[in-house]
């Protein structure tokens, strides 16, 4: 039986199958699917939770004999099968295939972080699929998101105005996780309240993590104050160079990109993940050389790696300076 996330919950109030697959690229969807499922499961008597997490050289025999083996009072327990990948063993399959042919009194849950439709070929998902339920969570359309997240916005309870959306839809870029976490900050910092894209910024600016695209919206604004401000913030935070050099690198390759193009941008945006409000800083930011400066990247990632002397922060810093204004390519000039 194939179960959309959205139709799960009408399914379980009809009673648990023997066995569920639920595999997405969404995790957010995931992880909530596989909670009400253990809800289910525990107000439907299995009280009792094994979970496994498979690595290399998971021993599947070992695993046959403590899933069969049962208490001296035998009751249904939830058994969870956690694949950190789609790379599934011929033991693996030929194991979770054999349960779900013959489940006894146990529930079995199997979690993978990604779906495609390669899964659906595969013996052990179609022996899921005949005595259970298969729950594909795909990868949420930029069409749905907004709609997602006014539902979303209404189950924290937060009151958002239109251009409150677009710029959470611009922060979170199609990232459900990053957007619910907002929201949730959201509910706890100004609860009651309409809160617009203005209020929204200034929120999130003064009580989240700074991360690495406020960072990168700095450099695009040309506020250097801004720039390192965030830097101190993610160093003291213990963040390391390396972790996240990668986006800065990446924003510039876009606007290379952008450069060479012709005519309307606005269609170019949408396909390198800059929408809404942030298309308007990347156009205002087009006659910066960022050509030259995606070259000395190259220095700052090799200090970062330790492949070259020098302070990645201090290397950082000012490379990022330089891509902040014109005036401060020449003043920083390396």
């Amino acid at each position: 039986m194939r179960v959309s996330p959205d139709q799960l919950g009408k399914h379980l109030r009809s009673g648990l199958k023997s066995c569920y697959l639920i595999a997405g690229n969404e995790p957010l969807i995931a992880l909530e699917a596989c909670d009400l499922l253990r809800s289910v499961a525990r107000d439907s008597g299995a009280t009792d939770r094994l979970v496994f997490d498979v690595a290399s050289g998971f021993d599947w025999d070992a695993w046959r004999v403590d899933v069969r083996s049962l208490g001296l009072f035998a009751q249904t327990r939830l058994i969870e099968v956690r694949f950190p990948s789609l790379k599934i063993t011929q033991g693996a399959a030929e194991s979770i295939a054999e349960f779900a042919r013959d489940p006894g009194l146990d529930v079995l849950l199997v979690t993978l972080p990604e779906w495609n439709k390669s899964l659906e070929r595969q013996d052990w998902v179609q022996a899921i699929d005949t005595s259970g339920v298969v729950v594909p969570v795909s990868t949420m359309s930029r069409e749905d998101f907004v709609p997602w997240l006014r539902t979303r916005a209404a189950r924290h309870q937060v009151q958002l105005t239109s251009d409150a959306f677009e710029e959470l839809n611009a922060r979170a870029e199609g990232n459900l996780l990053a957007a619910d976490q907002e929201l949730a900050k959201l509910a706890l910092l100004a609860p009651g309240q309409v809160i617009d894209a203005v209020t929204l910024v200034d929120l999130v600016a003064d009580h989240a993590r700074y991360d690495v695209q406020a960072l990168w919206d700095a450099v695009l604004r040309g506020d250097p104050e801004r720039v390192r401000h965030i830097l101190r913030a993610l160093r003291g935070e213990g963040e390391e160079p390396a972790s996240f050099l990668w986006y800065p690198i990446a924003q510039m390759q876009t606007l290379m990109l952008a450069s060479e193009q012709r005519g309307n941008l606005s269609s170019f945006w949408p396909t390198r993940g800059v929408f809404g409000s942030r298309a308007a800083l990347y156009q205002r930011a087009l006659d910066r050389p960022w050509a030259r400066l995606f070259r000395e990247a190259r220095v700052v990632d090799a200090a970062s790696k330790g492949r070259e002397a020098g302070d990645p922060w201090v290397l950082l810093e000012r490379w990022l300076l330089r891509a902040t204004s014109p005036k401060l390519v020449e003043r920083f000039a390396a």
